[in-house]
């Protein structure tokens, strides 16, 4: 069945102002897809990449990747409507209504608020997917950069719930949140290799994970992996700067089941700063500027296609 839907377009690539809120006719449903009306869109470094044309590609393109919502119309047996999902990898899903394969959902548990669960998949399969390319041991130190974004955070505790003892680094005025943590915080900028050392205290560097891009972080990577450690990377700048491995996101409903029992045992939290959808171009703003602790999430609460009981 064809509805209109609110989407977030990019014509031409370029800063957050390119981003525009059009109207749109949803395709008829194929063999095992999902149609889920978007209650909150989580928002994603990879988002900024792809609307400034990083990577490539042809326009125009919708925005998103994560969501999380309710089931307005399926073709796949396993859902039915009605029932609340979180979803992941689907390409465009900054919009009222998004449409998905039926394998990429995962029940919302009650337990988990709408502003979370439409910003736990991308932060949290990142940060797993990071750490699970590391052959860490318990014990071992390990410096993040950026650690106070939403990969990072979800990173830290990750690690140190391995057992890893964590050196993030970020500005200083989310110092505090990373030593709520339970990380050592570094300011990040100029001399960051020797103050990454004080901290260390005469310990190695088992690994240097890049979340955050700049210079600085590449050139610790190279001194890390020079000095026997390992180096890697989520950012596509620092790979190609710094020649730091990419680590390649994973994706899967295992994952995702770790990331919610940790929810649900009290041992991950997640910052989250909701923002109306209609002010998704703001958001993108945020996100260029990289200042971000924890999580930016779009908050689609007046979505016409919701039930009255979920808006």
């Amino acid at each position: 069945m064809s509805q209109i839907s609110r989407i977030a377009v990019v014509r031409r690539f370029g800063p957050p102002d390119v981003i525009t809120i059009e109207e749109h006719e949803t395709p008829p449903l194929g063999r095992g897809q999902v149609r889920v009306a978007v209650r909150t869109g989580g928002l994603n470094p990879v988002d900024a990449r792809r609307r400034a044309g990083t990577f490539g590609g042809s326009v125009p393109m919708v925005l998103g990747t994560e969501f999380a919502g309710v089931v307005a119309e399926s073709n796949d047996r396993a859902w039915k409507v009605g029932e609340e999902v979180i979803g992941w990898g689907a390409q465009g899903a900054d919009a009222d209504l998004v449409t998905t394969d039926g394998s990429r959902l995962h029940p919302k548990p009650a337990n988990v608020d709408w502003a979370l669960a439409g910003g736990l998949s991308g932060v949290g399969q990142s940060a797993l997917s990071a750490l699970d390319a590391l052959p860490l041991r318990q014990g071992d130190v390990v410096v993040v950069h950026g650690a106070s974004g939403g990969v990072g955070t979800m990173l830290t505790q990750l690690a140190l719930a391995r057992g890893l003892t964590v050196i993030g680094t970020a500005s200083e005025a989310n110092h505090d949140h990373l030593r709520a943590l339970g990380a050592l915080a570094v300011s990040y900028g100029p001399g960051l290799a020797s103050r990454i050392a004080a901290v260390a205290d005469g310990r190695a560097l088992a690994a240097s994970i890049d979340l955050a891009g700049s210079k600085e972080a590449g050139d610790v990577a190279v001194a890390v992996a020079a000095a026997g450690g390992k180096a890697i990377t989520l950012v596509p700048e620092t790979m190609v700067s710094h020649g730091i491995r990419l680590v390649r996101v994973q994706h899967s409903t295992a994952q995702l089941r770790e990331l919610l029992d940790g929810v649900a045992a009290e041992t991950l939290r997640l910052p989250v700063e909701t923002l109306p959808f209609t002010e998704i171009v703001e958001a993108h703003k945020r996100l260029d500027a990289k200042h971000a602790r924890g999580k930016l999430v779009l908050d689609l609460s007046d979505n016409p296609h919701l039930p009255v009981s979920e808006a």
